[in-house]
């Protein structure tokens, strides 16, 4: 995996990714959740503890943590309203050098 990465949601299995991965040492992961991602309030505790667990397994594979922003969003939904306001830290955090 080379350069960046900005993942929302924990779809992959990401054990499996990082053992079968080279890890670019100039990987930046940007991970985020927001707090009411859903109206459904055990969901919601589940998913922001699948989030944690990337983060402490990128850690795990020798991602720095320097290089791993992990934010939980006060108030964040599943949806664009979110997201919008989101995007232009994330852009500017992944591109910095």
């Amino acid at each position: 995996m080379d350069g960046l990465l900005a993942y929302k949601r924990p779809k992959i299995q990401w054990d499996y990714v990082l053992q079968e991965s080279n890890l670019s040492p100039a990987l930046r992961v940007y991970l985020s959740i927001g707090e009411l991602e859903t109206d459904n309030p055990d969901f919601n505790r589940v998913a922001c503890e699948h989030v944690a667990l990337t983060h402490q397994t990128l850690i795990a594979a020798g991602v720095p943590e320097k290089q791993i922003r992990f934010d939980v969003i006060p108030g964040g939904t599943h949806h664009e309203s979110t997201w919008g306001l989101l995007f232009p830290e994330m852009h500017r955090w992944l591109l910095q050098p």
